[in-house]
């Protein structure tokens, strides 16, 4: 090989290759070996593969080209830079870090991928994997195949139906970019997939998919067929509503839900309006603020809805929560942006690429897409063709940038390698303590603190550990810690069980009240509340408890709920009848069980 030849390892196959393996960790890994066996593999998968291919593309000799930006790609930039110092500023040199430096990256190979092999094929390689997916969910719905999470008839290979709705959605219209093809087969065969692809959507559920891949559809013909009339589009637009009102109807509770999720997370964004309370906040805070409106209306007719939340079900809202209006801005501005450059320059691949990134924004309306990493690989690359034009390339003089983005993707490869290993070490330990082995793996906890020490479900699950082996303080102490990142009812329970071993009956009595405020449809913290009044001789509370318990409707019956009743209703009688106190728990009784250590929360 000649000395000063260039040394081409980013061509079209090489960038086509990448993509393919990288959507096949987002759409397809998962692994028992660690905790969350669907998610977490994925993101491994994901960041694994982005540092080696982030460190291909800062080693490769390529000429000079042009270093023009547009405004959009800028802030894209900047906006992943400012998540990342907030981060930094809250929780320090922590892995908690690798979120924003991901995206960071992911935003950088979008580019690069995008500037190397034409939209078509990427379009392809996304449209041929969203077909696999949605063969994957049709085989589960028949019962060939087992789905990731046993609740739902079709899931993929994800913990529930919204990661795999949410693939679909943003490859569906990748499809479209086919539909005008000059080859016949070609778009038959791009018909048969979308066809596919939203029969599968269906398949599995999803009412938020389904909106989204509708107003994709509507969308696409607004803009690329332009046979639609004044009057058709009025219709269209009515149906829509009326699609959107049936679903609510269709799953009247779950909706109902929402709007309550909704409305106590506009609680929490009045609080901290401009800024918002921090990225993560929303795990942390959320059930604080749903325990205040449930004290605050007691009679609502939400009370039966609410359950533990872990996301407001509205990306939007949870950007508010967590970067006030401030970080909205910024997302309308880039939205702005993105839509200028395509007006621009209207070509069928900058189309496609919009009408992902619509779908993706209806989806992210009424759901969660962008817990998985699928999501952001869809929008990352749409987002780059639309900002298209103008390129950049690692030229031979460009030594600051290569530098940066080699830096980028060694952190991003060995913060994914530690936390690969620090995740299956959790998961060992944790099976060890199911196993009866508690105290053997308490050591074990507090060496994988250094990496796992800003994982709220990692604390809650070392304070669980912790009271299981009757080390109370230090559960106290640990559940304190947890709290700054997750906080939900059994969060407060345990720490309740920890206050009254102590015999702190005043704070045990705060936390299951907290508890009981937080999930009023729940049994088991107004149970624990009126035993925990007995055992302290306060028996006109534990009185009215209990009645409290016997009259309330059961939404859902078993024999746990059965039990308490039968023996709030014995204290009831004994209380009426002034007879001597005894122990109330009988065999056949509700337990006073706490969360076995090793186990997460729901």
């Amino acid at each position: 090989m000649k000395s000063g030849k260039p040394i081409k390892l980013i061509n079209p196959v090489t960038c086509i290759t990448i993509l393919g393996i990288v959507c096949f960790c987002a759409l397809f890994v998962s692994s028992r070996m660690l905790v969350n066996p669907q998610v977490t593999p994925k993101w491994m998968g994901v960041a694994l593969c982005a540092g080696v291919a982030g460190i291909v593309a800062a080693v490769a000799r390529k000429g000079r080209g042009a270093t023009g930006r547009p405004a959009a790609w800028w802030l894209c930039v900047v906006l992943c830079v400012v998540v990342l110092l907030r981060t930094w500023m809250t929780d320090g040199l922590s892995f908690r870090l690798l979120p924003p430096v991901l995206c960071l990256l992911l935003w950088i190979l979008a580019t690069k991928v995008t500037e190397r092999a034409g939209f078509k094929y990427i379009a392809g390689t996304l449209a041929l994997f969203g077909v696999a997916l949605a063969l994957h969910g049709i085989l589960q719905y028949t019962g060939v195949l087992f789905p990731g999470n046993g609740n739902f008839p079709v899931t993929g290979s994800f913990d529930n139906p919204a990661g795999f709705a949410a693939a679909l959605a943003c490859t569906l219209p990748l499809c479209f970019l086919f539909f005008e093809n000059s080859f016949p087969h070609v778009k038959y065969i791009a018909v048969a997939a979308a066809l596919l692809i939203a029969a599968a959507l269906v398949l599995s559920g999803s009412r938020a998919g389904m909106v989204s891949i509708v107003s994709a559809g509507l969308a696409y013909a607004f803009v690329r067929l332009r046979i639609i009339s004044r009057k058709l589009k009025t219709i269209i637009a009515v149906a829509l509503v009326t699609l959107c009102a049936a679903f609510y109807l269709f799953k009247k509770d779950s909706a109902d839900g929402r709007l309550l999720i909704w409305r106590c997370t506009w609680d929490m964004v009045a609080d901290k309006p401009v800024f918002g309370h921090g990225q993560g906040a929303f795990q942390a805070e959320y059930m604080c603020y749903q325990a205040d409106y449930f004290n605050a209306h007691p009679d609502s007719r939400y009370a039966d809805l609410a359950d533990n939340v872990l996301h407001p079900f509205n990306e939007y809202l949870r950007l508010l929560a967590e970067h006030g209006r401030v970080g909205l801005a910024c997302v309308i501005l880039l939205g702005g942006l993105l839509w200028r450059r395509f007006a621009r320059e209207r070509t069928p691949e900058k189309t496609a690429a919009l009408l992902c990134l619509l779908s993706l924004s209806v989806f992210a309306c009424f759901s969660y897409p962008f817990t998985y990493p699928f999501t952001w690989v869809v929008a990352f690359l749409s987002m780059a063709v639309v900002c298209g034009g103008n390129e950049i390339t690692l030229c031979r003089t460009a030594v600051v940038v290569r530098a940066f983005m080699a830096t980028l993707s060694v952190c991003v490869l060995c913060a994914a390698v530690l936390l690969l290993w620090a995740e299956k070490t959790w998961n060992d330990i944790a099976r060890q303590s199911l196993a009866g082995k508690t105290r053997e793996v308490l050591p074990e906890y507090d060496k994988l603190y250094r990496y796992l020490g800003h994982n709220g479900l990692f604390l809650y699950n070392h304070a669980a550990e912790l009271h299981e082996a009757g080390e109370y303080e230090q559960s106290i102490a640990a559940f304190e810690r947890c709290m700054h990142y997750y906080n939900d009812m059994d969060v407060q329970m345990l720490l309740a069980d920890n206050c009254r071993k102590l015999h702190g009956y005043e704070e045990a009595e705060r936390h299951l009240k907290t508890a009981a405020a937080m999930c009023p449809v729940r049994f088991i913290p107004l149970y624990k509340l009126a035993k925990l009044y007995d055992a302290a001789g306060r028996h006109d509370d534990a009185l009215a408890v209990a009645q409290q318990i016997v009259n309330k409707e059961i939404k859902i019956p078993s024999h746990t709920i059965a039990a308490i009743k039968n023996e709030m209703r014995r204290l009831i009688e004994r209380e009426e009848n002034d007879q001597p106190n005894h122990d109330l728990t009988r065999q056949g009784e509700a337990p006073e069980a706490t969360p076995r250590g090793g186990a997460l929360p729901p």
